[in-house]
């Protein structure tokens, strides 16, 4: 017996309904999955902790200095008062372009960014020195100095001082004729200096010294400052060129009168001060045109000299210190000899060798560090 299914009973047209059914419910399901995967892949990109681009910061500049309690600025009679707290400003910092998730740099941008990495990856740096030799006629038979031993005898020590510190350009005080023969003769061409043996344009007691193979003298001035008892000494100013980089940068080196010693011929506060003013107007024109200047010497002052000189210019100090709205906070220990720069210029590796070399050499520690300029 042959059996019929209840299909082949039903109306065609009931079989078209039941298809276009299984169709519609398909399609909708389909539609529903792709909703609900945009909204997964937006609510991904929302969670934290995804991968993003790395942020690069170039240092323009030493770290910010912590707060610190100011020391008593000094006054011509020795008195002091107290000064407010004061914290140094944050280095300025340069951003680089960075990719975004899922984003790459255009080829254009990616070059510009390392261009950037590369100027900031060739600044000048070099070792710069302030050394107070103590000078020959304070040592010889009669001299004034607790320190007996000649200048022959002591020249030597510095000069390994200078090797031993890296020093690549340094500023000297009491720097009498017979000792800048010697040296000349200790260091050979490997050393050149301003003034140079015969010329008078400068005070050769505050020369200028630099390596031959590091830098290229460029040119030479002096400014007039008062000395002891006002008389007038012309301190030495020298352009020098970086031979690694073309950077070039002036230096000037000083001895500012000091008071109460026994060739001071009394009190110098006035003649000190007035000095100082001068060499703050120097440095603002050598540095009017950008050119980085650095400063050294034996001041002769302690916080006078920093908060006069922080109020004036925009300088940077190899020691570090503090000033702004809130005070004058000096550097301690605070020193009387000094490594300053424009704002062009960084510091770090500050030293003050006071060590059993230095104490052959002079009766002042021999003070360096590590300047950088970018280009």
């Amino acid at each position: 017996m042959t059996r019929t299914s209840s299909a082949s009973r039903r109306p065609p047209l009931l079989d078209l309904l039941v298809a276009v059914l299984i169709v519609a419910l398909l399609g909708g399901l389909v539609a529903l999955q792709a909703l609900l995967g945009d909204d997964g892949a937006e609510r991904a990109q929302e969670e934290p902790g995804g991968s993003g681009g790395p942020v690069v910061h170039s240092s323009l500049g030493p770290s910010p200095s912590q707060s610190v309690t100011p020391a008593a600025p000094e006054s011509p009679s020795g008195s002091s008062s107290g000064s407010p707290t004061a914290t140094a400003a944050p280095a300025p910092t340069a951003t680089l372009p960075t990719a975004t998730p899922g984003q790459r740099l255009a080829p254009d941008a990616s070059a510009l960014a390392s261009a950037a990495q590369s100027a900031a990856a060739r600044p000048t740096m070099f070792r710069v020195a302030t050394f107070n030799l103590l000078g020959a006629s304070h040592t010889r038979r009669g001299g004034d100095s607790r320190l007996k031993r000649s200048y022959a005898e002591r020249l030597p020590h510095a000069v390994r001082l200078l090797e031993h510190h890296q020093v690549e350009v340094v500023g000297f005080q009491e720097f009498e004729p017979p000792q800048r023969d010697l040296f000349d003769r200790l260091v050979g061409g490997r050393w050149a200096r301003f003034p140079a043996g015969g010329d008078e344009t400068a005070d050769g007691r505050r020369a200028i010294a630099w390596r031959t193979d590091v830098w290229e003298l460029v040119d030479t001035g002096s400014v007039p400052v008062p000395y002891f008892g006002g008389s007038t000494v012309r301190t030495p100013v020298v352009l020098l060129q970086y031979r690694a980089t073309g950077r070039r940068v002036w230096f000037l080196n000083v001895h500012n009168p000091a008071s109460g010693c026994a060739v001071c011929g009394g009190s110098n506060d006035r003649w000190r001060a007035a000095a100082l003013q001068r060499e703050i107007e120097a440095i603002g024109k050598l540095n009017a045109d950008g050119t980085p200047v650095v400063f050294t010497g034996d001041m002769n002052a302690k916080a006078a000299f920093f908060c006069t000189i922080a109020a004036a210019l925009p300088v940077r100090f190899a020691n570090g210190g503090a000033y702004g709205p809130e005070g004058c906070a000096p550097p301690r220990p605070t020193p009387i000899d000094w490594i300053v720069g424009t704002r062009e210029v960084s510091f770090s590796g500050y030293v003050s060798d006071r060590g059993p070399l230095n104490r052959l050499a002079s009766d002042h520690a021999l003070y360096a560090a590590t300047a950088m300029v970018l280009d």
